[in-house]
């Protein structure tokens, strides 16, 4: 569909075409990018009830994006586009509940709108759910439940579940210790791109636990977890170096 088609339907109040236009000026494709210009397109769906025009607007008055930076009426957005269903929202909305400074912290919300998120199909969303499963943020801890949702996301392909999921047997919570199972699992998560299974394979190769002892092997995994970034790991191959 062309520019121009798209424009004139968004100028005779079609709230998916505003939508279109919103994102064209957010992120300049086709067009000089303006924020502010991406903002009242978005405002315009977001007014005739669009659900994804809100959680727009939401994030960029959460950001400060195109407009004055407002927590509280970023929280106002993502709240009605998460009524309305919009599953992005209904993330967002649990993120700022979590881990936004400026918003009182509220781990029983954020339970609730995370796993609304994830019901709708949000990896990421699951992901903090088994988090706080675990750890018993929000609600009792629940290792059975956390598990399922951490195989769940690995099955998804996403590589910190795994981690978790491996951690759990490797220390025996939840689940009989199992260090064989656990490295198999944190094989495949390293395989995956985590650097935290990286760097606990390096350990595992240290001490031979669920796997055969070997310093070079420990090497070849620190470094690759430490060329990712991870502290931890760049910690350790100093230690052995000397």
């Amino acid at each position: 569909m062309s520019y121009e088609t798209v424009f004139q339907s968004a100028q005779d109040g079609d709230p998916d075409a505003q939508v279109a236009m919103g994102y064209l000026f957010f992120e300049g494709n086709g067009v000089v990018q303006d924020r502010r210009e991406a903002a009242r397109w978005f405002g315009l769906a977001a007014d005739q009830g669009n659900a994804e025009a809100m959680c727009n607007l939401g994030h960029m008055r959460a950001h400060g994006t195109g407009m004055r930076l407002d927590l509280e009426k970023a929280m106002e957005l993502y709240t009605r586009s998460a009524e309305l269903g919009y599953p992005r929202a209904m993330f967002n909305l649990g993120v700022m509940y979590t881990d936004v400074k400026g918003i009182e912290q509220d781990w029983e919300k954020a339970y609730y709108w995370y796993g609304k998120a994830a019901e709708a199909g949000n990896v990421m969303a699951l992901y903090r759910v088994a988090v706080m499963d675990e750890e018993g943020r929000g609600v009792p801890v629940n290792l059975r439940k956390a598990s399922e949702a951490y195989e769940r996301c690995f099955d998804a392909g996403y590589p910190k579940a795994g981690f978790r999921l491996a951690m759990m047997h490797l220390e025996g919570r939840g689940f009989q210790r199992n260090p064989d199972r656990a490295s198999k699992i944190m094989a495949r998560a390293a395989e995956m791109g985590s650097e935290d299974a990286m760097c606990a394979l390096g350990k595992m190769s240290l001490t031979g636990e669920g796997m055969v002892k070997s310093e070079n092997n420990a090497r070849k995994w620190f470094t690759k977890a430490a060329n990712r970034g991870n502290e931890e790991a760049a910690a350790i191959l100093k230690e052995l170096k000397r």
